[in-house]
């Protein structure tokens, strides 16, 4: 494990206070999952949470932006190819949040079967990153076909989102894309525009959202704070539903000491 301790700097005040543990996920390679999975690890890490990033590809796409980062960033806990399946869940529960960047080719290479159930079973949300090219559209509509007939998730159905990447102003892909989503009836979360700016941050160990003084950084936040908000609400929406309801009598004085329990905590 390459342990890379920082400062933490704020970013999404309206981010989950739930653990949540991210799968960055497509059976196509380069279609920008280590981007997203990468920047998502910085955007909870800006937030204050004690995160995780672990990079599942044999490619070790991540590797090279974990050994980039600076040490006045925020800590980010970064595990290399770790196997999936002896992924300890206690270790996992030390962190506020857990970000699994998945290879290439997981969905349809036999061999790694066992390990794309695994990230199943580890994960709470699921991130798809697509391209808008005819040829994206038509691996990623048998991808997310191919993930929602899995056992796993059949039997513990996951939020599933698209994010649109290295969108352009191609008007014709980005409608081919939306629908092909609603035939689906997976959300277009966001959508993440063509830009340098995505080579810079990953030459440089930075997430988006942690370059505040690049103009086309600021461009994205939108888009970035977009996701964030989806994955907060289903995240949210998950943890209601395993905890007890809150008896209706409770005391104005027990409902300050929650709040004040709640606030320490974040």
């Amino acid at each position: 494990m390459l342990r890379i301790d920082r400062l933490s700097r704020g970013f999404g005040s309206h981010m989950t206070q739930s653990v949540v543990n991210i799968l960055v996920v497509n059976s196509k390679g380069g279609c920008g999952k280590t981007t997203v999975a990468t920047n998502l690890a910085a955007a909870y890490a800006s937030d204050g949470k004690k995160v995780a990033l672990f990079d599942c590809d044999r490619q070790a796409s991540a590797q090279h932006w974990a050994g980039a980062r600076g040490m006045d960033l925020p800590s980010i806990d970064f595990y290399q190819r770790p196997e999936p399946a002896k992924i300890d869940q206690g270790a996992m529960s030390q962190y506020d949040t857990c970000v699994f960047d998945s290879g290439p080719g997981i969905s349809t290479q036999p061999s790694l079967h066992a390990e794309f159930e695994a990230l199943l079973r580890l994960s709470d949300v699921i991130v798809v990153p697509m391209l808008s090219s005819s040829w994206d559209i038509q691996a990623g509509e048998h991808f997310v076909t191919q993930l929602m007939t899995q056992r796993v998730w059949r039997a513990a159905p996951k939020p599933i989102a698209v994010v649109g990447n290295r969108v352009t102003g191609n008007l014709a892909g980005q409608q081919k894309l939306q629908h092909f989503l609603s035939c689906l009836d997976v959300p277009a979360v966001s959508q993440f525009r063509e830009s340098p700016v995505y080579a810079e941050a990953g030459d440089n160990g930075q997430g988006i959202v942690e370059m505040r003084r690049n103009r086309a950084a600021r461009k994205e936040f939108k888009a970035w704070h977009t996701l964030l908000g989806w994955i907060d609400e289903r995240t949210l929406t998950a943890s209601a539903k395993r905890l007890p309801a809150m008896p209706l009598a409770a005391s104005r004085a027990d409902r300050r000491t929650n709040d004040d329990a709640t606030t320490e905590r974040a």
